[in-house]
């Protein structure tokens, strides 16, 4: 009987044993990568090229808008001087140089906005593609940013790739 109970405890403890040594044998070896998603982006001529349209745009819209500040300055300078009908006739040509300068400004933002979304949109989308194109080829499981990842070692860094192919296009 204590055969037979050592026996069966034995055989019990070799079922844990294998069971916990046989999942080893059938792991599936997994491929992880990263990418900097801010160096990539930041190194890439096409991001380079586009905050050039976007500052020379931002540029442009400044030296408009100095202009109507100048324009309106004029008037006021202009209506100090004036009395009865000319004055209310100068002050509602300045309010209406007023108004298109507020509405210059608020369009001007949001032209700004837009292209700006545009651009970083236009951006990530090159990376992603180029990130998708990588991993496919190369059989990568998982390629994350590495905003959120705590540690990685410098062989998965898979971001000087992204930057050299995005910049061969």
């Amino acid at each position: 009987m204590r055969l037979l109970k050592k026996t069966g405890l034995l055989f019990v403890l070799g079922l844990v044993i294998c069971s916990l040594i046989a999942p080893m044998g059938f792991c599936k070896e997994i491929k992880v990568g990263y990418v900097d998603l801010r160096k990539a982006f930041y190194e890439y001529e096409k991001t380079k090229t586009l905050e050039g349209e976007l500052t020379s745009l931002t540029e442009d819209s400044q030296s408009k808008r100095n202009t109507m500040i100048e324009e309106i300055t004029k008037l006021r300078d202009q209506s100090e001087l004036l009395g009865g009908e000319k004055l209310k006739v100068k002050q509602q040509e300045l309010d209406g140089k007023l108004t298109a300068l507020q509405n210059y400004d608020k369009d001007t933002r949001q032209l700004l906005l837009n292209k700006k979304n545009d651009m970083f949109r236009a951006v990530i989308d090159d990376i992603q593609k180029i990130v998708e194109d990588i991993g496919t080829k190369e059989k990568y499981d998982y390629v994350f940013d590495s905003r959120n990842i705590m540690y990685a070692g410098d062989q998965y860094d898979l971001t000087s790739r992204v930057v050299e192919i995005l910049n061969k296009q």
